[in-house]
């Protein structure tokens, strides 16, 4: 999932954070901002509903990336939740969310209702609309990757009066840069507006015909780096 392509190079002014807690009302912020679209607010509501949920999101993926690592933690996906802050205002304007696959993790994990809070107190969450726009990209993922290790970009977005700044490719190469140090492919699927920047970063279209007759994203790779 992600907005309009940003410049090919990062500025060296766009330094990319890790979130705490305290930053997920900007998180929150950056993401309707980011994901506005109509297609995409029947999936994310902007309405206090589609906040409370993306709120629950942030809140449970980032006390779990903070807890200490234990045997169990290992063998779950582990969450980034990043950001670019503007230079001139300090504020975030660009997020990410990455998840840190293991090799040969318990697939019920990595559903989208094992990744995603329950919503069955936010009436404005339609059960089918989220369903139908995660489960093609599951599908497509499993397919593709099976048990592999990978870094899975779920979601990429800048402000769109950030956009072409260069605050998207780097939230990319950071990715880039962490599963080459872990010697892993990765994995995301892109809006037809994004899918330009993910190839310049490396990342290659894949045929899911086989499995999907239509799909809404692009479902897209990026080899694994092959050590000298």
């Amino acid at each position: 999932m992600a907005t309009r392509p940003d410049d090919p190079a990062a500025p060296a002014t766009a330094v990319v954070e890790r979130a705490t807690a305290a930053d997920i009302p900007d998180l929150i912020r950056v993401w309707g901002d980011s994901f506005n679209s109509e297609f995409i607010r029947r999936i994310f509501p902007q309405t206090e509903d589609g906040r409370r949920w993306l709120e629950r999101f942030f809140t449970r993926n980032l006390e779990e990336a903070a807890a200490a690592p234990g045997p169990e933690q290992r063998r779950r996906p582990k969450v980034e939740a990043l950001f670019v802050r503007s230079p001139e205002s300090g504020m975030p304007v660009a997020m990410a969310v990455y998840h840190v696959v293991p090799a040969g993790c318990d697939p019920a994990l990595l559903t989208w209702r094992a990744r995603w809070p329950a919503f069955d107190d936010l009436p404005d969450i339609s059960e089918d609309a989220v369903a139908g726009f995660f489960e093609p990209m599951e599908k497509t993922q499993n397919y593709l990757l099976g048990d592999r290790a990978r870094v899975f970009l779920e979601a990429l977005g800048t402000v769109e009066a950030h956009q072409k700044k260069g605050y998207g490719t780097a939230l990319v190469q950071w990715g880039n840069a962490l599963a080459d140090e872990l010697g892993v492919e990765c994995y995301l699927d892109a809006s037809p507006d994004g899918k330009p920047l993910y190839e310049k970063h490396g990342y290659v279209p894949q045929d899911v015909s086989a499995i999907l007759e239509k799909q809404a994203a692009v479902s897209m790779l990026r080899p694994r780096k092959l050590q000298a």
